[in-house]
């Protein structure tokens, strides 16, 4: 992520033992990739979990949370330069207790300590440290550092918590508590449909304040997909029989820029998680599962609106990829494609010299190539798009096939299984049934709900990660499957997998709804989570949103069912009001109902 990052030091901790690492960590032969990766640093680090706060508490220590995933560049390179240097790992042992957290399976905890890190400097990525008291509340955070800083800043912080240990404790506590009051807390309201329609255009002027209008695309410098707002600008289009033509344009240009630009890699398919530059160029190389099934569904959902511009086929191609690469021979999905190959070269398997490719294709393939891409003998090149004007169809197949063929290093695979990113999956294989007449997504699709229901779901509960209990199952775990889920169930007429579905509504206002509120965990190990009346959309759609369509999507509702999403759909906030964009699913679910003419009571 970001290399340079403001930190602040609030504050912590002490020594009682000297600790020497193990040659047997707690992380080997983990379930999850990512932390099998630290299980050989010399540092000693545990996983989440109650033992490491009665520890803390025992020892009087600090605690480290150092939050990744496999995917991520930074986090190798922190890895390289800090984790693995004996003298940090020295310190840490000593003075710490070093926690290693794989952010997709505990996403809330990585949820929380990113809003913590942004509200004392402004911004959040990863890796992620997160400095905690032995209660559990959080007094220094920053993202990457160079191995000197990271040094200075564990000596600073060990220094300060030995001299003014009880200052940092109630200034750690009172300034958490203080910061980590949910917005949403405020008196509920009830809008008019009109009002509602306002809402609609608050929305739509946060998104256009911010579009890159040239360019396509949210911000002037990196540039992600956002799904749930580009969704919500799409339903937009489709709802009112009158917008802003600026704003159409500006969907179609985005469109157009994710697909032709190097957000997708043009050979073997799939987007890359974002670029780092404003015109689409130079991309973060991680491969999610879930961008790849929320990006399939948006160009699915686009091609009705302008048919014949290629968005059903960038969807078809986009289902394609994640069952060539991402697919688990028992039918459900691994999670991402890390970002660095397997020689630890970020995006080593993207990129071709002019020398290389000079030796695989013949001369008209050559050189067709270098009219698209401007080839140079000192450069190597990210492959451009190979189809449209200026290449004959048959010259773009045979440089595809040529180039996959070709020995490239491999990018190596995080094969964790998580619940709501397969039922994104699931969603995306139904809509391109619809859209081509192949049997192999349709029959993807059945395996994919009978892994779901194998590997996911046990005794009406869900996991998670797949046959591991330690993830952290979510609320959207719940939400993302039973939408999918009943999706299926309509589709192929299966009451069985419908019943389930309701089941896992149950589940869901059973175990996270609690006084009105939503929490988005169960339980949890860090203090002050309150609960939230509505909840924001992240990379995903709000979890609320997934369920609540989950419900819509039912045949047969019982009618206090059917009356308890109808009172949730119609919530609104002082949130929702001053920062429309960030509800953008939640908002478009409510418009559908007004659109079908259900009005606010």
């Amino acid at each position: 992520m970001k290399k340079n990052m403001k930190w602040l030091c609030v504050a912590i901790f002490c020594v009682l033992t000297t600790g020497q690492y193990s040659l047997a960590s707690p992380l080997d032969n983990h379930a999850s990739p990512y932390l099998r990766l630290h299980a050989a640093d010399p540092v000693n680090w545990q996983p989440w979990g109650e033992d490491v706060l009665r520890r803390a508490t025992r020892e009087n220590r600090l605690i480290l949370l150092s939050i990744g995933y496999f995917a991520c560049h930074w986090c190798h390179v922190m890895q390289r330069e800090s984790y693995q240097n004996e003298q940090i790992a020295a310190l840490l042992n000593e003075r710490f207790i070093a926690v290693k957290v794989d952010r997709e399976l505990r996403p809330e905890l990585d949820r929380r300590m990113i809003n913590f890190v942004e509200n004392l400097t402004g911004e959040a990525g990863w890796p992620l440290n997160v400095f905690l008291t032995p209660d559990g509340y959080p007094v220094s955070g920053f993202t990457y550092l160079p191995k000197d800083l990271f040094l200075n800043a564990l000596q600073k912080l060990d220094e300060q918590w030995i001299k003014r240990r009880p200052d940092i404790e109630t200034a750690a506590k009172a300034y958490f508590e203080q910061t980590d009051q949910p917005m949403s807390r405020v008196q509920l309201m009830t809008l008019s449909d009109e009002h509602y329609a306002q809402l609609v255009d608050g929305f739509v002027s946060q998104a256009m304040q911010i579009a890159d209008e040239m360019q396509g695309g949210f911000g002037d410098v990196a540039k992600f997909p956002a799904y749930p707002q580009m969704a919500a600008l799409l339903e937009v289009i489709r709802l009112r029989t009158s917008v802003d033509p600026e704003m159409v344009r500006f969907v179609r240009l985005t469109l157009d820029k994710m697909l032709t630009g190097n957000l997708m890699d043009h050979l073997n398919g799939g987007f890359f998680r974002y670029v780092t530059d404003p015109d689409w160029q130079t991309p973060h190389f991680e491969k999610m599962l879930y961008d790849n099934a929320l990006l399939a569904r948006l160009y699915f959902d686009a091609d009705p609106l302008w048919p014949g511009a290629g968005y059903a086929e960038a969807g078809v191609r986009t289902v394609q990829f994640m069952l060539d690469f991402l697919l688990d021979e028992t039918g459900g999905f691994h999670a991402s494609l890390s970002a660095v190959d397997e020689n630890n070269i970020e995006g080593g398997a993207y990129y071709w010299s002019r020398q290389r490719l000079g030796e695989i294709l013949n001369n008209q393939e050559l050189a067709a190539l270098e009219a698209r891409s401007r080839l140079s003998d000192e450069q190597s090149i990210l492959l451009p798009m190979l189809d449209g004007p200026g290449m004959p169809p048959e010259l773009a197949t045979s440089i595809r096939h040529k180039l996959k063929a070709a020995a490239k290093p491999r990018m190596p695979l995080d094969d964790k299984n998580l619940a709501s990113w397969n039922a994104l999956v699931l969603d995306a294989l139904l809509l391109a049934e619809k859209h081509v007449a192949d049997e192999s997504f349709q029959n993807h699709a059945d395996r994919l709900v009978q892994y779901i229901k194998d590997h996911f779901v046990q005794g009406g509960r869900m996991r998670r990660m797949a046959n591991d209990p330690r993830a952290e199952t979510t609320l959207e775990d719940y939400a993302a499957t039973a939408r999918a889920l009943q999706h299926y169930a309509n589709a192929r007429g299966d009451e069985a997998v419908g019943d389930l579905v309701l089941t896992l509504v149950d589940r869901a206002f059973d175990d996270y709804f609690i006084d009105g509120l939503w929490r988005r965990v169960a339980t949890s190990l860090i203090p002050g989570d309150r609960g939230q009346a509505v909840i924001q959309d992240d990379v995903l759609p709000s979890a609320l949103t997934q369920l609540l369509e989950a419900i819509e999507s039912m045949p047969k509702v019982n009618p206090g069912l059917q009356a308890m999403a109808k009172n949730l759909s119609l919530r609104v906030t002082q949130d929702m009001l001053d920062l429309p964009y960030h509800y953008a699913s939640f908002i478009m679910h409510r418009v559908r109902h007004l659109a079908k003419g259900d009005p606010a009571e």
